[in-house]
């Protein structure tokens, strides 16, 4: 198409799909990048055991994806208060997507669930929590039981 053949019309479609193109980029670009930094450790018993004085958990909201052969789904670990410790597998209760730690929120890329850093729904279509695992503190290591 030549630059005089160009209408309105023509010009207006071919824009929305390059900025609806970029944006859907960005979009995802923006969900992978805010993804907790993934951890491999071990399975042993039915227990996961992790240091939690590591730099990716120094403060507040910070979070680690644990990955292990058996698990069906990652773990997310993630320090909700100075003391405390949240380990939350990251399968969205909606339809089993795995679902994306954020800085403040954790979402579901497939259908939009929002939960909050304990696993707590805040939007749906999820109407249920993410499954919270028992966490055992020994000192600092943090041991996670998988039933």
């Amino acid at each position: 198409m030549s630059p005089q053949n160009v209408t309105r019309r023509s010009f207006l479609k071919v824009t929305a799909f390059a900025v609806g193109g970029a944006m859907l980029g960005v979009s995802e670009m923006g969900c992978v990048a805010s993804s907790a930094p993934v951890v491999r450790t071990t399975l042993e018993s039915n227990i996961l055991r992790i240091d939690t004085a590591r730099p990716e958990l120094l403060n507040v909201g910070d979070g680690i994806q644990l990955d292990a052969d058996g698990l069906e789904y990652p773990i997310l670990l993630i320090k909700v208060s100075e003391e405390k410790f949240v380990a939350l597998s990251t399968a969205c209760m909606h339809l089993g997507c795995t679902v994306k730690k954020q800085p403040s929120v954790i979402r579901c890329p497939c259908h939009g669930s929002v939960y909050d850093l304990e696993g707590k729904v805040l939007n749906g279509p999820s109407q249920l929590p993410l499954h919270q695992y028992s966490l055992l503190m020994k000192g600092s290591i943090a041991e996670i039981l998988l039933q």
